[in-house]
């Protein structure tokens, strides 16, 4: 049984049927792909895998809490695992912590990303994939300065730059 039938989870179980188990899809919705996987826009960019917890954050986060459009919003309410979790997250938006767990990141999404070449080779699965790389654009020498670290991850593990 897999539970949710999104990109992650018809993938999960295309694999287990190919590994021969028998696998049947549930979702709460009337077809696949039709919440989170919905009108992705479907980059895969293993090299710009980054947690969203980093230096920097906590403080972003409170200015984007006080826009009226802004990326980030929270509801207030008295939910025990939703405080437990912006704690951990808190924990983690240390310069030390970013860099492990992005270091984390990185081989995985770049797992991912041989995964779904493998799976288009066996399904014959086309889309309209452009392999250019991300572009980044910074506003500040500051920020530029800042990937540093993400540029060293990026060298470890062989990921293309420039």
């Amino acid at each position: 049984m897999v539970l949710g039938g999104g990109v992650i989870g018809v993938t999960t179980a295309y694999f287990l049927t190919e590994a021969g188990h028998e696998v049947t899809v549930y979702d709460r919705q009337p077809g696949p792909a039709l919440e989170t996987s919905f009108a992705n826009a479907g980059e895969v960019s293993p090299g710009y895998a980054s947690p969203w917890a980093g230096p920097g954050v906590p403080i972003k986060a409170v200015k984007w809490l006080l826009m009226k459009y802004g990326p980030l919003v929270v509801r207030p309410a008295f939910d025990p695992n939703m405080w437990t979790w912006l704690l951990k997250m808190l924990r983690n938006c240390t310069a030390e912590r970013y860099a492990l767990n992005k270091s984390r990141m990185v081989p995985l999404a770049e797992y991912s990303r041989d995964t779904l070449k493998v799976l288009r080779e066996a399904t014959g699965i086309t889309y309209d994939e452009r392999a250019k790389g991300t572009l980044q654009l910074f506003r500040k020498q500051k920020q530029l300065d800042g990937t540093g670290g993400d540029v060293e991850v990026l060298k470890k593990y062989g990921v293309p730059y420039e």
